[in-house]
């Protein structure tokens, strides 16, 4: 099974949005660092871990990506509908929104930035 970032990453990209310029999984890139202008996807591990537990093991085992937007400056798209896109892209494929954070603007950058946490279930064989 894929890990968690390399499923939202694939998924994110199937969906093709011509508002995102780069997807980075993990750490930004030093090169990128304070990049203004192109949004950046930052996808991240936030959870995995066992679940539904019943005789003495598991059943399932859930995941959870942080999606953190980085939009460039004077995008000129209106990022709520955009936003929504993305949270029922990810609804759409079985996920559920565990959070979705406020609008934070960057004092030095200038940078809007917006962050999702997005969780899923998935069932594992018994022994």
């Amino acid at each position: 099974m894929e890990l968690p970032t390399t499923q939202a990453n694939k998924l994110i990209v199937s969906a093709n949005y011509s508002w995102i310029d780069r997807i980075v999984i993990g750490v930004i890139p030093r090169e990128l660092t304070g990049n203004t202008d192109e949004t950046i996807v930052r996808i991240s591990e936030w959870l995995n871990e066992p679940t539904y537990y019943a005789n003495a093991t598991f059943k399932g085992w859930t995941i959870g990506v942080q999606v953190q937007i980085f939009y460039k400056l004077n995008s000129g798209i209106n990022s709520l509908d955009d936003e929504i896109a993305l949270a029922r892209l990810f609804v759409k494929n079985g996920w559920t929104i565990e959070q979705s954070k406020d609008h934070i603007q960057d004092p030095d950058t200038r940078q809007v930035t917006k962050v999702f946490y997005f969780a899923k279930n998935l069932i594992t064989e018994g022994e």
